[in-house]
């Protein structure tokens, strides 16, 4: 009962719905039941680009540190991305990396990293012990799981052919983000686009510009629109201009 206690301390007693680790008694999210020995706010990584990161360590009864670093975005799919752009992390599962083991886990719009010495079995409490400290910290929010069930997943494998593209894309620098799904065939392979939300018109504007300028377009077979809702597709790929014509018709009728 007690742990119950603290959770609602630590997040419900804050009036928004998903608050930021910003406003976190740091010294109060504990890790089985141990208080962290030693907590602060970092700076994220550069190949995570998280808008905020905190860094917790807990002494283990095995004479094990377990370092938790909590990685914050502004929107839940960042989180996932992670994921999503990488070939060999896998969620959950454990990994070896400078020297140190490494299970990832991602929450809401938070993505969490374990780090410890020992390795840790998948049957093991402490992993149970993993999600159950994810699963205290709020999350508001599951919009990033519903934009891309607006992709058929005809054609495409449903878990690894997706990715998150933030900063750039079709080799233009954006300010927003896409989501992309790959498809493939016998004979071709082609991919699907969507922004995440709405995109404003002066975005799109400028993105329309900086393709104008881009020093491939004219050779470029892409099709991408703005839709009447502001979410902005694309198609691309290696397919004919009629098929092409049909995929992206298809595609707009899912999002719109």
């Amino acid at each position: 009962m007690w742990v119950y206690l603290v959770v609602v301390a630590l997040f419900v007693g804050c009036a928004v719905e998903d608050p930021s680790v910003e406003g976190f008694d740091l010294h109060r999210i504990r890790f089985k039941d141990r208080a962290p020995f030693e907590a602060y706010f970092g700076n994220s990584e550069s190949d995570v680009h998280a808008d905020r990161m905190v860094n917790l360590f807990y002494a283990m009864s095995n004479g094990d540190t377990m370092k938790v670093s909590v990685y914050e975005f502004d929107n839940p799919i960042f989180a996932k991305a992670f994921f999503y752009n990488s070939d060999s992390i896998v969620e959950k599962a454990e990994f070896l990396l400078d020297g140190e083991r490494k299970r990832l886990l991602s929450w809401g719009r938070r993505l969490f990293v374990f780090s410890y010495m020992f390795s840790i079995s998948e049957n093991s409490s402490t992993l149970d012990s993993m999600m159950f400290f994810t699963r205290r910290f709020p999350a508001g929010s599951a919009r990033a799981s519903r934009d891309f069930q607006s992709f058929s997943l005809k054609n495409s494998d449903a878990d690894e052919d997706i990715s998150v593209q933030r900063g750039h894309f079709l080799g233009i620098e954006i300010p927003f983000t896409m989501l992309l799904r790959r498809y493939r065939d016998s004979d071709f392979s082609w991919s699907c686009a969507r922004s995440y939300g709405k995109v404003s018109d002066s975005d799109w504007e400028n993105f329309l510009a900086e393709r104008q300028k881009n020093f491939y377009e004219a050779d470029s077979t892409a099709l991408v629109s703005r839709l009447s809702n502001g979410v902005v597709v694309a198609v691309y790929g290696d397919l004919d201009r009629e098929r092409m014509k049909k995929v992206f018709r298809e595609f707009t009728a899912l999002v719109r």
